[in-house]
């Protein structure tokens, strides 16, 4: 037992380090002056070089040799697992790779910044090549150590629950049944006119009431304004961002009631755990889970749009009186064309996920295809999708996730669209009247079920284990199938 707490306070220092990391990269996407941004990956460079130094520590005296796991109870025990996946990664990669993988990053994401505003990929190509060569030598070292194909090792940083096998499988079925319908939507008129044009002072101001509706703690956290939309921070220290679009009030509001979702099972992950391995989240694709529940389950729900109507009314009073629930409803479940995923109906916003998961796959097979990114990826978002991109910035160029590094992530946005509907589908099971009390503003139950069943669990499980243990069954695209079908037909 001696040496498994030796093993805890070593990791409780790497959360530490993770948590400074975490707040210097929202400083970065925030207040950061564009020209300081040199400094920072030096910083960032000294603090992975610590992290190393522990895990060189924790090899040197062979902590978890020394363990017998005999001798935890079930939750030690998982926790070890955790701690020597963690350990497995930083003792197989070399600190030169992290520290290179770290410089190019921080180069890639600010060239974004530079090709977004000017709408030119050519800007940033050469970069994400270097980048993209990189990340794929640490996915090959990963796929010996894990026997994992390259791309599964990738996914595996950011949800060891599946695999690109059983990920294929799941979108394929969601594919067949959205295309038709998608297709047959968008040929119905929308008669969906509502444009409340906010000031950004109002999109907030709007924002942070339902924020607080849903339970989120101001005192331990902020909103900022970035380029993309994300939370970050940690657990009692929450920094969430949106971006602001003068002609479109609620891409703000539901890009914020998303991080919203994130930054709940952030606050309600367990006290008893913090900075231990099974005290995180449990992977991103349950932590898109919680942000999707709020963002689509809740707040596109006739339930929310009925209480929507009344804030308007009653808080917002110099807004036209004449908004119904129903001009909501029509406006938040219009489906059109839309090139920007974050901005994506409910219906299409799959297809936007399984579009870059394909795109991921291709470029691993062949690395040198990322120097012609927009053609790729315009010509499956045609296949797809079935419109043409007009610019770089209404294509490969709208999401930062790739310019950051995070190849393998975008598949855990539709699993967590999965296991929202699959919990959403269980939870009115159980509590029949819980998403009726919505229209009447109370989101305090649904919050607490959600921080009961899911957030106070950590990393315990894998999905499929959680899963079992709240619905009785494992992932399935039957429960989002399930909900798409009772929205969309």
């Amino acid at each position: 037992m001696k040496n498994y707490k030796k093993l805890e306070s070593y990791f409780k220092k790497l959360s530490i380090y993770d948590e400074i990391i975490s707040i210097l990269n929202w400083d970065m996407a925030t207040m950061m002056p564009p020209k300081s941004r040199s400094s920072r990956i030096s910083q960032i460079e000294v603090l992975n070089e610590n992290k190393k130094n522990i895990f060189n520590i924790l090899k040197k005296n062979e902590f978890f040799k020394r363990v017998n796991k005999d001798n935890l109870n079930l939750d030690q025990q998982r926790n070890f697992e955790l701690m020597k996946k963690s350990f497995d990664y930083f003792d197989n990669i070399p600190i030169k790779t992290l520290n290179t993988i770290s410089r190019l990053s921080f180069e890639t994401e600010g060239l974004w910044r530079e090709a977004r505003e000017k709408n030119n990929f050519l800007i940033v190509k050469k970069k994400l090549h270097q980048l993209f060569s990189q990340i794929l030598n640490k996915a090959e070292i990963l796929s010996n150590i894990w026997n994992k194909s390259k791309y599964d090792s990738l996914i595996m940083l950011y949800d060891e629950s599946f695999q690109s096998s059983e990920i294929s499988s799941f979108f394929s079925n969601i594919e067949k049944f959205i295309k038709p319908i998608y297709i047959k939507s968008l040929k119905k008129k929308n008669l969906s006119n509502i444009n409340l044009n906010l000031s950004e002072e109002d999109q907030l101001c709007l924002s942070k009431y339902f924020m607080k509706k849903f339970g989120f703690d101001f005192k331990k956290g902020r909103v900022d304004r970035s380029l993309h939309p994300f939370c970050g921070g940690f657990s009692n220290d929450i920094r969430i961002t949106s971006r602001f679009e003068k002609n479109n009030s609620f891409s703000c509001f539901e890009a914020l009631m998303h991080e919203t979702g994130h930054a709940l099972y952030e606050l309600g992950l367990p006290k008893k755990w913090k900075n231990q391995p099974i005290g995180q989240a449990s992977g991103m694709s349950m932590h898109e889970s919680q942000s999707l529940f709020f963002e689509m389950q809740i707040t596109k729900s006739v339930q929310f749009y009925k209480f929507l109507e009344l804030t308007l009314k009653n808080n917002f009073k110099k807004l036209p009186l004449k908004i119904t629930y129903k001009d909501l409803k029509e406006h938040g479940h219009a489906v059109k064309k839309n090139f920007i995923r974050v901005n994506a109906d409910e219906l299409s916003y799959p297809l936007h996920v399984i579009h870059r998961f394909n795109l991921e796959k291709k470029l691993v097979l062949n690395p040198n295809s990322i120097l012609e990114l927009p053609d790729l990826w315009n010509s499956e978002f045609y296949r797809l999708l079935g419109f043409r991109v007009l610019s770089d910035n209404e294509g490969c160029l709208q999401d930062i996730h790739w310019y950051s590094g995070d190849f393998g992530y975008f598949p855990t946005y539709c699993i967590g669209a999965m296991i929202a509907a699959q919990l959403k589908n269980y939870c009115i099971k159980k509590n029949p009247s819980i998403f009726l009390e919505i229209k009447k503003g109370n989101f305090r139950n649904i919050s607490k079920w959600l921080k009961n069943n899911v957030h106070q669990f950590g990393n315990r499980y894998t999905v499929d284990e959680h899963l079992l243990k709240i619905t009785g069954s494992k992932l399935s695209t039957s429960h989002y199938i399930d909900h798409l079908s009772e929205r969309y037909q």
